[in-house]
């Protein structure tokens, strides 16, 4: 193994690991980072090409004096004041000393991942905070806390805005939102969309109040993973909207054709895995760097992304049981393009011959792939097997022509036009994120 994560986490704090690891997947989330010998730096690190997320997890009693204000400033100081305290210090530290984050208390584990450039880094801060459930419910009606951005610290009951001495938003999840949170965001690419978002609608000055992060969540898929400006004045969402959202029938439709994506994630699990074990063919030679830049094109896709390319995959696996299948499909992410290529298998021939013959089909129709789409910079060619054979082997290849010439494009599109590879393709994707109902009577 090449490297190996912290152990002898607190029950929540594996909570909040497995959680993560799930949504965000294991080559970029990182548990308990150290920056020195026994000085803890954060609970969880994720780093995500220019992204970087710090979380801090406080499980807190809330106390039970008979003075309710009391309470919430001692509940507040102890789960979120000082988580965002360790956040802040964590944020500081990695900004003038990138290279000294480790992975174990004897700082002998440097992080594997490189940390991105100050000047590029961007940095989101959530807090974990247990324990206010009950007394949050017996006090609001909800079990959540509110989310009200014009309340610094703890001035009003079971609300949360801005937290002092921080360098920005501290995003505040509990027992109850950061299970359906990262349930319902369940990718790097769609939770960094919806903190995006959320911290831009709170520097706007206009969105005083959500009775809680669900109701947010809810509003914001409600309209198209945004969130529209209202009027000019004060505003904030309906209660109960997150029970309405959730109780949709085209919501509920598209949860439904993600499940198919799970295909996705365990593949680009499934290549980490054999790189963290050295069973590549080819590539255990790569720095985890190098390694994670070919894995990082397909994390970076939308769980919605990942559903068409999932169902584009397994689809031509199942049609190359009659032979050759390829195939061009142009990602959300405007630079990158995915090329497939799945044969029929061997059938008992020598398996390395034929996977060079799949090998060669594969690299002429990616320079195919950049003749249709010049403007696209990164293609990532992908060779499988068709369902089911014995015998398999996957390959995967990623060029990076942001150095192609004018000849390099002549090139390729002579590739194009002699092999007949991808007559007509279409940019457009012919699927809908949340499906219309079905007429039952229809």
């Amino acid at each position: 193994m090449r490297f190996k994560k912290a152990g002898g986490l607190t029950a929540s704090e594996k909570v909040l690991a497995d959680l993560c690891e799930k949504s965000f997947l294991s080559l970029w989330s990182y548990p308990n980072l150290y920056r020195k010998s026994g000085k803890e730096l954060t609970d969880l690190l994720v780093v995500f090409g220019n992204d970087v997320i710090l979380s801090s997890d406080k499980s807190c009693a809330f106390p039970d004096s008979g003075d309710a204000d009391l309470d919430w400033e001692r509940w507040f100081r102890r789960s979120i004041t000082k988580s965002a305290e360790q956040i802040t210090q964590a944020e500081e530290w990695i900004k003038r000393q990138p290279f000294r984050l480790f992975l174990d208390a004897k700082a002998t584990q440097p992080l594997p991942l490189p940390l991105p450039p100050t000047d590029r880094m961007r940095v989101y801060r959530v807090c974990i905070a247990l324990g206010a459930a009950e007394r949050c419910k017996a006090a609001t009606g909800y079990a959540t806390l509110e989310l009200s951005p014009p309340t610094v610290d703890d001035e009003k009951r079971f609300a949360v805005g801005r937290v002092s001495n921080t360098h920005g938003w501290v995003h505040v999840f509990d027992d109850t939102t950061l299970p359906i949170i990262l349930a319902e965001l369940s990718t790097i690419a769609d939770f960094l969309d919806y903190l995006r978002k959320k911290e831009a609608l709170y520097d706007g000055g206009q969105f005083v109040r959500s009775f809680s992060e669900l109701d947010l969540l809810g509003y914001f898929l409600w309209n198209n993973r945004g969130f529209p400006e209202v009027g000019n004045g004060p505003y904030g969402t309906d209660p109960d909207l997150w029970a309405k959202v959730e109780a949709d029938e085209g919501f509920l439709r598209g949860r439904e054709e993600n499940k198919i994506s799970a295909f996705c994630d365990g593949l680009i699990e499934y290549l980490t895995e054999l790189y963290m074990k050295e069973e590549l063919e080819h590539g255990n030679d790569h720095e985890v760097a190098d390694h994670e830049r070919m894995v990082h094109i397909m994390a970076a896709e939308s769980r919605f992304m990942r559903r068409v390319l999932s169902k584009w995959i397994l689809e031509r696996a199942e049609l190359a049981k009659k032979g050759y299948v390829s195939s061009l499909l142009a990602s959300e992410q405007k630079d990158v393009l995915y090329v497939l290529v799945i044969g029929p298998g061997d059938d008992g021939r020598d398996h390395q011959t034929y996977r060079d013959d799949r090998k060669t089909r594969l690299a002429a129709r990616m320079y195919a792939a950049k003749a249709v789409h010049p403007e696209r910079r990164m293609i990532l060619g992908i060779a499988l097997d068709a369902r089911d054979v014995k015998g398999s082997s996957e390959d995967f290849i990623l060029m990076d022509t942001s150095g192609w010439t004018a000849e390099d494009l002549v090139k390729a599109e002579a590739i194009r036009q002699e092999g007949g590879f991808f007559v007509g393709h279409r940019l457009r994707i012919d699927e809908k994120e949340y499906p219309d109902a079905v007429d039952p009577n229809a």
